[in-house]
């Protein structure tokens, strides 16, 4: 899965990080349930998982999502099945909200998110530095249809 993040990074696009974490700080920053992979029978095709948003007890039902898929398989709906998989996984686990931060040129990833019922909620202006330019974030949320009604 490194290898798939990795090529996220090269995107510019995709995650302000600049280095694929080590296993143990990406293992205490994502929640222990909605870790998922897409593969097939001699590639894995992408990954999704959740992070909680907070360690407050009022956003327990809040996480955020990832989702990265290998070059070569984007745009072959590997995105959407890993999101539908994470809607699912997030509401048996009692999130009734996710949210996305996107950077404003990941146009594939912003269509993905809102064809899955997420909307836009508004953005933050130059939140953080990618190789000294300022990037804006493009903040996403779905509530859930069947959680926290």
């Amino acid at each position: 899965m490194q290898h798939i993040y990795q090529q996220g990074i090269l995107t510019g696009v995709a995650t302000f990080e600049t280095e694929v974490p080590d296993w143990h700080y990406w293992d205490t920053n994502h929640l222990p349930y909605g870790r998922i992979i897409a593969k097939n029978n001699t590639h894995f095709l992408g990954w999704a998982a959740l992070s909680a948003v907070s360690k407050r007890k009022v956003y327990a039902g809040v996480a955020e999502v990832s989702v990265y898929v290998d070059a070569q398989f984007r745009g072959q709906n590997v995105g959407d099945f890993l999101l539908k998989k994470l809607i699912e996984i997030s509401e048996k686990n009692n999130i009734w909200t996710l949210q996305s931060g996107l950077m404003r040129a990941n146009t594939p990833s912003l269509k993905l998110h809102t064809n899955n019922d997420f909307r836009i909620i508004g953005y933050k202006e130059k939140i953080g530095q990618l190789n000294g330019i300022w990037l804006d974030n493009i903040i996403l949320e779905r509530r859930s249809h069947t959680v926290g009604l």
